[in-house]
């Protein structure tokens, strides 16, 4: 990676922040003020804090809110000098460590002209909006390692004030998952110590949902605590407070003893989290037999993912398929897409469902 960056002059903007305008850091992107960048090669490692993941349902074992990611901006690049870059990044990342047995996968807007021959092109168009505003297309590259199919590297072309952007986002959990051939981004470094203290399985990490939510919401906390950022009457209070809340509700389904969380946070953090514990312990149950679910939500704050963990009323076990397929992230744990022609069917399959 170090050569890459000295052989294109890429300047480092790295952020040594999660917030941004009292926001958490959702995107790298949003890290970097890049109107403000002149023409050049720019590298950056950002954590970002995804708070959008915390709505998605179902959840898949690719299912982070804190991500750790390097990335790449070009601005004001030739289209010869984007793919020759970007085959020098797939190179670096994904080439160099699984070497001949591995496939790329190019989905995107129109073709960039790949010159190697193991990188197929595909259209595919998957529109990039800021603020609303649609202003490129994503392009999004997958790898064929054996007979499995891994999301790999995601890259962003847009314009704005008539120049050009190219981002290339490498999240290294996934990263990792490619490149060591785990079961799921659960089984990687990061997440060992977590996955082992609570005995969990590999299949649990696949197909447990509640099991996912949990190593990763408690990944996350561990996380947020480096920035001293807790539960406040501010957004980022309040959004701590809903990843406390859902994480208790993940040991309240899976009843797990608060005290499990003592080899990973602090003293206070688990006291937060305890209080929202024994708030679900104390639900008066008979209160979900008298209302909807609307006024239960607006009237007492008794919300449907706690509703579903009082009334044990959903499956929270995953069956992937191609019939069920939601999410790119899917794709690898799909035992059923068994050739080249299926998984590019897939893939727009799931493009046309968004």
């Amino acid at each position: 990676m170090n050569d890459l960056i000295e052989k294109y002059h890429c300047k480092d903007i790295s952020s040594k922040k999660i917030t941004k305008d009292k926001w958490f850091i959702g995107s790298a992107l949003q890290s970097v003020n890049y109107t403000d960048l002149s023409g050049g090669y720019y590298y950056y490692k950002q954590p970002t804090i995804w708070t959008r993941m915390l709505s998605v349902d179902p959840v898949n074992p690719y299912w982070e809110v804190h991500n750790e990611t390097e990335n790449f901006l070009l601005i004001d690049k030739s289209n010869a000098e984007i793919v020759y870059f970007l085959q020098s990044v797939l190179a670096t990342y994904v080439q160099a460590k699984l070497g001949e047995c591995i496939k790329l996968y190019s989905f995107g807007k129109g073709s960039l002209g790949f010159l190697d021959a193991n990188i197929q092109e595909i259209e595919l168009e998957v529109p990039f909006h800021i603020n609303k505003q649609r202003v490129g297309n994503y392009r999004k590259i997958f790898a064929l390692v054996g007979d499995r199919f891994y999301p790999a590297i995601d890259c962003t072309e847009f314009q704005i004030n008539k120049r050009g952007y190219f981002e290339i986002n490498i999240n290294l959990s996934y990263l990792e998952m490619l490149c060591d051939q785990l079961d799921c981004i659960f089984c990687g470094k990061r997440y060992l110590e977590i996955v082992d203290s609570f005995g969990i399985g590999s299949e649990q990490l696949i197909s447990d949902q509640r099991v996912i939510r949990l190593i990763s919401l408690v990944e996350t906390v561990k996380f947020i605590e480096k920035y001293q950022i807790t539960v406040a009457s501010n957004y980022l209070g309040h959004t701590v407070k809903k990843i406390y809340k859902l994480l208790a509700i993940q040991m309240f389904l899976l009843k797990i003893d608060i005290d499990m969380l003592k080899k990973f946070l602090e003293a206070v953090t688990i006291a937060a989290i305890k209080k929202e514990l024994i708030k679900l312990q104390k639900l008066d149950t008979n209160l979900l037999k008298k209302y909807d679910s609307f006024t239960l939500s607006d009237r007492y704050g008794i919300t449907k993912e706690i509703q579903d963990a009082l009334n044990n009323s959903r499956e929270y076990i995953r069956h992937y398929s191609k019939k069920t397929i939601k999410y790119f992230t899917d794709i690898p744990f799909c035992g059923d897409i068994t050739s080249e022609k299926d998984f590019i069917e897939i893939v727009y399959k799931i493009q046309e469902g968004k």
